[in-house]
């Protein structure tokens, strides 16, 4: 086996250690990336090489001057409470780069943020964005740094390839570093039964939508409670993912309101097998099957009935991530004798693969220098060090000594603990808590958590990355022929998508809760017609033309 030396900061390391140590037992397990959501090429998914299994010792600090820089990420949710250099992690690169970094977040709106800061002219060093129109409209206004020079001799271009670079340029040149880049299916969307409600029902198959839905009248007639409190037969997760699963079930993969129909994009409401998957969740509600409160309720309540077991079937876009890493330790916890079991979606008649997901080889989102960022040279180096396999290995995995001993023949870490056994503060004293992972490398992370789990019993696996491997990531497909096919938002396209996306919002509801099939199918088609009463058909055009380049390009 072949040992990675990480000799600098042990002082630092150990005291830091010692404190986690005794800091309890928490077993929250750490966060999934998302992963959501490279090229095809054998360079993206390639092994680390041995150049990477040395994690490097700075015998000093950089003799470059000090500088700091700010990092911002547009999403409400992201974590800035971290403080770079107080942990074992962030202190090492602290010192290796001779950079400090201050992490920041809108406090307002993401939206109207980004709107405030283009307005000004003035942005963050470094963003962290969605790929989407905002991202194009910030190239255009030229105010974001190409990136091309950097990433000529970089580990960046090594890792993921000059194909899957080459399909994120505007107008020739990189402006985004891509996050979370893959070559292997990702996702978190799922479902899973509650084991113990299902084992006192008899473990019924349920492979079918007809079989599911045999089961959830079987839990409610059972009246099971739960604290006193009855148990929901079937809770979907919020924003409409109640219809993004159905519609799987029946063989329909909507992604940005269109779906593949005889080679064209259309409206999704008019893909075969819609109208069947629409009328099985009307049908679901009126049998009360599904929670009454879906179209209202927060994800706060919803993960309180996840963490005490109400909930005897869950259909959610976070599965292997807010599931397993928030309400699952604690459901556990009161429940050691039981547990949610991911199981592969119900297929209707005649649907032979259900994709409850869909993935993209160029990653989530991006990441992207302002122009006016000083010494952005030296911040890349920071940025590709992370991403680069020696880099993830210390900001997944943590130092050698801790989680790992030693790499296996292809630079994968042999662990010591599972990841899911690291409690939340030591993980927080070690620095591995997601925060440091300024550019996801999915390759590495995926396939050194796929090799660790091989090596283990089946009872000692990881739950997540079982999960994943096993049966989510099976039902996730490739979008690569739908990139850049969202219009901008004040071309005639871009206004009849947005106008879409409020009728779409407004009829779902109306739509599976109506009193029948038949009023859910006027619904339907009241739907259907007001949508295109918006010019949507000029949406449908737009996305056609580019789905069918793309195809072309990918050599589909």
């Amino acid at each position: 086996m072949k040992k990675s030396k990480f000799l600098s900061l042990v002082v630092a390391f150990v005291m830091l250690f010692a404190i986690a140590a005794a800091c309890g037992n928490d077993d929250t397990p750490a966060p999934t990336p998302a992963t959501p959501p490279a090229d095809d090429s054998a360079s993206a998914a390639d092994p680390p090489t041995d150049d990477s299994e040395e994690t490097p010792t700075p015998d000093s600090a950089d003799d470059r001057e000090y500088f700091e820089f700010e990092n911002y990420a547009n999403y409400d949710w992201f974590d800035t409470s971290v403080e770079w250099g107080a942990d074992v992690v962030s202190a090492y690169m602290k010192e290796r780069f001779n950079i400090g970094m201050r992490l920041s977040k809108p406090d307002i709106d993401p939206d109207q943020m980004m709107g405030i800061m283009i307005t000004s002219g003035e942005l963050p060093d470094v963003m962290m964005i969605e790929r989407d129109s905002v991202y194009q409209q910030l190239v255009e206004l030229d105010m974001l740094l190409p990136l091309d020079e950097f990433i000529e001799n970089s580990q960046y271009r090594e890792l993921l390839g000059d194909g899957t670079i080459n399909m994120s340029r505007i107008n020739g040149n990189v402006y985004g570093l891509l996050n979370w880049a893959t070559s292997e299916p990702t996702g978190n969307v799922g479902w899973a039964v509650n084991r113990a409600i299902w084992e006192e029902l008899g473990s019924p198959q349920l492979e079918t939508t007809q079989q599911m839905f045999d089961y959830l009248i079987m839990v409610r007639d059972a009246n099971l409670t739960v604290d006193g409190m009855s148990v929901i037969p079937l809770q979907f997760s919020t924003d409409f993912h109640l219809v993004e699963s159905a519609l799987s079930s029946f063989g329909v993969r909507p992604i940005d309101g269109v779906a593949d129909v005889g080679g064209d994009l259309k409206l999704y409401m008019t893909a075969p097998g819609a109208q069947e998957a629409f009328l099985w969740l009307n049908s679901l509600w009126n049998e009360n099957l599904i929670n009454q409160d879906h179209f209202v309720e927060l994800s706060e309540q919803i993960g309180e009935k996840l963490a005490i077991g109400r909930v005897a079937v869950y259909a959610g876009n976070d599965i292997t991530s807010r599931l397993a890493q928030e309400f699952r330790p604690v459901f556990l916890e009161n429940n050691p004798d039981n547990d949610y079991l991911v199981i592969n979606p119900p297929a209707a008649p005649g649907v032979s693969q259900v994709w409850n997901s869909f993935w993209y080889s160029l990653g989530w989102n991006v990441v992207v220098f302002s122009k006016d960022a000083q010494n952005p040279d030296r911040i890349f180096e920071l940025i590709d060090y992370v991403h680069s396999n020696e880099g993830s290995l210390l900001t997944y995995q943590g130092p050698q000594g801790v989680l790992w001993e030693e790499l296996d023949e292809n630079g994968y870490p042999i662990m010591l603990r599972t990841i899911d056994s690291v409690s939340s503060e030591e993980r927080d004293s070690l620095g591995i808590n997601g925060r440091w992972t300024l550019l996801g490398n999915a390759p590495f992370w995926d396939l050194s958590k796929a090799a660790d789990n091989e090596r283990r019993p089946p009872e000692q696996r990881d739950w997540i990355t079982s999960a994943q491997i096993d049966i989510i990531w099976r039902h996730s497909m490739n979008a690569d022929a739908f990139l850049n096919t969202h219009p901008h938002p004040q071309d005639p396209e871009g206004i009849a998508q947005s106008t879409f996306e409020d009728l779409n919002q407004q009829y779902i509801p109306r739509i599976v809760t109506a009193a029948d099939a038949t009023a859910a199918s006027a619904a339907l088609q009241e739907a259907i017609d007001a949508i295109y009463g918006q010019n949507f058909e000029l949406v449908e055009q737009f996305k056609t033309t580019i789905y069918k380049e793309n195809l072309i390009l990918l050599g589909r």
